[in-house]
């Protein structure tokens, strides 16, 4: 089993490692742009990056797309000038400077330029085209020209390295979002993605590409799974089998029903709202203290005993405690939920917390989801350093086999559900419908109960 090491904030622009997990998102920032300069040459290696870019970008805007996959064929693959000569000539000057290391960066580049407007369109056979194309580069045939042989060599590297791996990520065939055949990691594409969109070495295009594609997989599954839940529970479709998007199979339903069932007269939404409401003007302190009142002491579902509890707790007396007495503030709120986030997922090392194993392995995994549900509730923006700690956890296991990691796999899809039915465009509700009054909720079988979701509207933004 290997560990991935986390590197620190401090790390060179050079390294391709992600900073160290800390108690924030990670900030935005932008790849250094070269500025080698030959001799020779009256462009600079930045300029000669700088017009390729500009070609491409020029031709995503104002012509087909199919013609902009055939310019990238013809100036990456074959050499072959189109138009405009210069495009070649800012070609040769990187080649000439001698880096594959800059190539790398402008090829790169250039494919997520292209791969960003594509995933935006829904174009995907294109994307996999572009894939397919840098894959079956021609290698064996001699040529003169001693440019075009460098390029072929680093063309070849290139595709033996992590960079391409990581484009073929984000070249995922959309369709196949379902359980696959082929690696149990490659189901959770969102989580994986979220380590190239929050990494400030990667280009802007690449990130971009990584959370468009992230994003829309997440509104995949939210359809699938509403579509699941109100075709399953059909009368008129029982001889009919519909796509369920979770790997849970008919349990599914009823662990949806369990997540859906009110503490007592209130939802997880309404507990995290009054919470929220309470921890106005209140001190760090008080904060913290809530925090643990909020977690476990309003839901008998979590099962959760002494101990561990007793561990969590620990763990918040000793973060931030010289703020303790300061009135609690936004920062300090965010912090503290993916300080949570972290205990209860993977350490710095990238291995998975004491905690984690413990709720993961030993409790029921569906309390583990909860327990995080109830955080993202009152810090939504904790969501995307979730996702980072669960695409930690993935690629710390990701050598063994689905067979080893089903507890992983649990885990992972009971946080899914969790999320997405309490998401902000779905609305979920569990309805009793043996004709009990709705505070004997708690007590029913929800066996008589029926999940209806529906679409809210989506909340414009004030001008």
């Amino acid at each position: 089993m290997r560990s991935q090491k986390f590197s620190s904030q401090s790390e060179t622009a050079e390294s391709k490692v992600l900073p160290a997990l800390t108690n924030n998102i990670l900030p935005e920032g932008s790849a250094p742009q070269p500025t080698g300069q030959l001799q020779n040459s009256e462009l600079t290696v930045s300029a000669a990056q700088d017009i390729i870019y500009k070609f491409f970008l020029s031709h995503i805007n104002n012509s087909a797309s199919e013609l902009a996959l055939q310019h990238f064929k013809k100036i990456f693959i074959e050499l072959i000038p189109p138009a405009n000569p210069k495009l070649i000539q800012a070609l040769h000057t990187i080649i000439e400077f001698d880096s594959q290391l800059e190539f790398n960066n402008l090829f790169k580049r250039c494919c997520y330029i292209l791969l960003n407007n594509w995933i935006t369109q829904r174009q995907y056979q294109l994307a996999r085209d572009l894939i397919k194309i840098i894959s079956e580069r021609t290698l064996t045939e001699p040529h003169p020209d001693n440019c075009l042989k460098i390029l072929r060599v680093w063309l070849t590297n290139f595709v033996s390295s992590k960079d391409y791996e990581d484009l073929k990520l984000c070249v995922l065939k959309y369709a196949d979002y379902q359980p696959v055949q082929n690696h149990w990691a490659s189901r959770y594409q969102p989580y994986l993605l979220a380590t190239h969109y929050l990494d400030p070495k990667n280009t802007p295009e690449e990130r971009q590409t990584a959370r468009l594609l992230s994003q829309q997989l997440k509104d995949k599954y939210k359809f699938d799974l509403a579509m699941y839940t109100s075709r399953s529970q059909s009368a008129t479709s029982k001889l009919k089998n519909y796509h369920n998007p979770t790997l849970l199979g008919d349990e599914a339903l009823r662990l949806i029903k369990i997540i859906l069932v009110n503490r007592g007269s209130f939802s997880y939404r309404s507990l995290a709202n009054i919470f929220l409401n309470q921890s106005q003007n209140i001190t760090y302190k008080q904060f913290k203290e809530s925090l643990i009142k909020y977690l476990f002491e309003y839901d008998e579902k979590l099962y959760c005993t002494d101990i561990y509890q007793e561990q969590i707790i620990n763990s918040l007396n000793n973060f931030h405690p010289e703020n303790d007495e300061e009135t609690l503030n936004t920062g300090l709120h965010l912090r503290t939920c993916n300080y949570l986030i972290k205990c209860l997922t993977v350490e710095n090392s990238g291995e998975p917390t004491a905690l984690f194993l413990l709720f993961a392995t030993k409790l029921n995994p569906l309390t583990l989801a909860i327990l995080i549900l109830k955080i993202i509730l009152i810090s939504p923006h904790s969501r995307t350093y979730l996702e980072l700690c669960c695409a930690r956890l993935i690629q710390y296991y990701q050598d063994n086999s689905a067979a080893e990691c089903q507890w992983l796999i649990n885990f992972l899809e009971l946080s899914q559900i969790a999320l997405t039915i309490y998401g902000e465009n779905v609305q979920y509700n569990l309805v009793n419908m043996s004709g009990k009054h709705e505070e004997e909720q708690l007590f029913i079988d929800i066996n008589n109960c029926r999940i209806f979701s529906q679409q809210n509207p989506i909340k414009k933004d004030k001008d």
